[in-house]
C-alpha cells in the first residue's frame, strides 16, 4: 500500500471513529427526537412539538430534585423579575374584598407613577381605563393597572366621595424586599421598632439583587440611634447567593462566610467577608428563621451564627443547602435551572435535609441555646396577620385620623402574640443591659 493511501485511510479510520462517537453521544437526543415525532404524529388528540418538547425537559429536569426545573419563555420574565426586583407598571398596593368593601389603595411606592399621579393611602379605585371594578376581583384589577413600560392607564378614583380621575404612565417599578416595623404615610418605612425604639427591626421576604443594599440603607441613618438589630427571615425562601453573601459582608469584616462544593463533594469557592463593615462589630444582632426560611437565608443565618456574630431565635429552618445555576437556552427567550453545588457555612456542617432525613439528623439551621420558640399555624397565621397590618398606614396608626383609618392597635399591642419576636427582643435586650 503506498504512503499516499496510507494516510487517506487513516483520515477515513479518524472520520469514522468521530461519526461514532458523536453517535453515542447523542443517540439519547435521537431517541427523544423520534419520541416527539411519532407522539406529535400519531397521539390521539392533536399535540404541538413545542409543548412535548418542554414537557421532556420539565419532567427531566423534576427527576433531578425538587428544586430543578424548565422555566418556560412564558414564565421567564416573571421568574427574572423576581430577582430582579423589578416590573412594569404604577408602583401602587392595594387590598380589596372581603378585606376591604372596595378596592383600596394601601400605600404607593416612592416616586412611583402611583405616587407622582397623586394616588393617595384610602383612595377608592372604581374604574380602570372605563370598567368598573365593582364587577372584577383584586388580582383582575391589579393585572389591568400593570401593563408595558410607556403606556397610560386611567384611573377613577373616589377619595372620600369626591370622583377624580388620574391617568398615569407605566414605568419600570423597583421592588422593595425589605421592609420595617410600620409603613408611614409617604410609604416609606420606620425601621426603629414601635415598642423597643432603641431596636431596629428588618423583615427581607425574598434574597433579590438590591436586598443587601436595601438593608444597607436602612441601617446607615440609624447610626447612633439603635442599640441593637433585629433581621427577620422567616418565610424567606432564599434568592440569589451572592447577595446572601452581600449581607454577610454588612456585618463581619474578615473570615469565611461560605464554601461551595460540587460534584463528588470537590471544593468550588470559599468567599470571606472583606475589611470594613457597616454596622459596628459590637452591635448585638439577632436573626428570627423558622421552617420556611430556606437557601439564601439559611446561608446567612448559619454564617452569623457560626462566626458568633447573631443570637438565631424561632424555629429549624427549611434545610435547602443546594445552589441552582440557571442556564439560558432558546435563544435566551427560556431557562433551565438545576443543582450544581451544595453550600456550607463556617462550621462546614451539612445544611442540606436529604431525602431520608429525619427531625433526629443533622440538617437546616438550629436556633441558639434557649432561643428555640415554635409557631404552629394558627399562631404563625396572627404574626403574619400583625406584620401585614403594620404595612397598612391606615391600619398601624400613622394616618389615624383618616375617615377611612380602622386602627384597632395603635400601640402595637398584639405584639405579644409574636412570640419569636418576643423572644427575639427579650434575648437582644440582655445583651444591651447586662445583668
Amino acid at each position: 500500500m503506498s504512503h499516499k493511501s496510507l494516510k487517506l485511510l487513516l483520515v477515513a479510520l479518524l472520520v469514522c471513529l468521530a461519526c461514532y462517537a458523536n453517535s453515542a453521544r447523542y443517540r439519547h437526543a435521537r431517541d427523544l427526537a423520534y419520541a416527539i415525532e411519532l407522539v406529535s404524529n400519531s397521539y390521539v388528540d392533536p399535540v404541538s412539538k413545542s409543548d412535548l418538547k418542554n414537557a421532556a425537559l420539565q419532567g427531566m429536569l423534576e427527576s433531578l430534585d425538587p428544586n430543578s426545573s424548565y422555566v418556560s419563555e412564558e414564565s421567564l420574565g416573571q421568574f427574572n423579575s423576581i430577582f430582579e426586583q423589578r416590573y412594569a407598571g404604577l408602583g401602587v398596593q392595594v387590598e380589596g374584598p372581603p378585606i376591604r368593601p372596595a378596592i383600596t389603595v394601601i400605600a404607593t411606592l416612592f416616586n412611583s407613577p402611583a405616587f407622582k399621579a397623586g394616588l393617595l393611602p384610602g383612595d377608592l379605585i372604581v374604574e380602570v381605563d372605563g370598567v368598573n371594578t365593582a364587577s372584577i376581583d383584586t388580582s383582575e384589577v391589579s393585572k389591568k393597572i400593570s401593563g408595558s413600560v410607556g403606556t397610560q392607564v386611567r384611573l377613577g378614583i373616589d377619595r372620600e366621595g369626591r370622583r377624580i380621575d388620574i391617568q398615569a404612565t407605566r414605568e419600570f417599578i423597583e421592588t422593595q424586599s425589605v421592609s420595617g416595623d410600620r409603613r408611614l404615610a409617604d410609604s416609606t418605612w420606620d425601621f426603629k421598632l414601635q415598642t423597643a425604639p432603641r431596636i431596629a427591626y428588618l423583615h427581607a421576604n425574598l434574597f433579590g439583587e438590591k436586598t443587601a443594599i436595601e438593608i444597607e440603607n436602612a441601617l446607615k441613618p440609624l447610626r447612633g440611634q439603635i442599640d441593637a438589630i433585629i433581621l427577620d427571615l422567616r418565610d424567606n425562601g432564599g434568592g440569589l447567593l451572592n447577595t446572601a453573601v452581600d449581607v454577610c459582608d454588612l456585618f463581619l469584616d474578615d473570615g469565611l462566610i461560605v464554601a461551595t462544593q460540587g460534584r463528588g463533594m470537590t471544593k468550588i469557592e470559599s468567599v470571606n467577608a472583606k475589611p470594613g463593615t457597616v454596622v459596628p462589630t459590637n452591635l448585638p444582632i439577632a436573626v428570627l428563621i423558622n421552617e420556611n426560611s430556606a437557601s439564601a437565608s439559611e446561608v446567612v443565618a448559619a454564617c452569623l451564627k457560626d462566626r458568633n456574630r447573631a443570637i438565631i431565635v424561632g424555629q429549624r429552618s427549611y434545610g435547602k443547602g443546594n445552589v441552582q445555576s440557571v442556564i439560558p437556552i432558546e435563544g435566551g427567550r427560556a431557562a433551565i435551572r438545576f443543582t450544581t453545588a451544595y453550600y456550607f457555612p463556617p462550621s462546614g456542617r451539612r445544611i442540606h435535609k436529604r431525602p431520608k432525613d429525619t427531625d433526629d439528623d443533622q440538617w437546616g439551621v438550629e436556633p441558639s441555646p434557649g432561643a428555640e420558640i415554635t409557631l404552629d399555624q394558627k399562631q404563625l397565621a396572627i404574626a403574619s396577620e400583625r406584620m401585614r397590618r403594620r404595612s397598612d398606614p391606615l391600619r398601624n396608626g400613622v394616618l389615624a385620623d383618616h375617615p377611612l383609618s380602622k386602627v384597632d392597635d395603635p400601640n402595637d399591642e398584639q405584639i405579644s402574640q409574636d412570640t419569636q419576636l418576643l423572644r427575639a427582643i427579650e434575648l437582644i435586650q440582655s445583651k444591651i443591659n447586662p445583668p
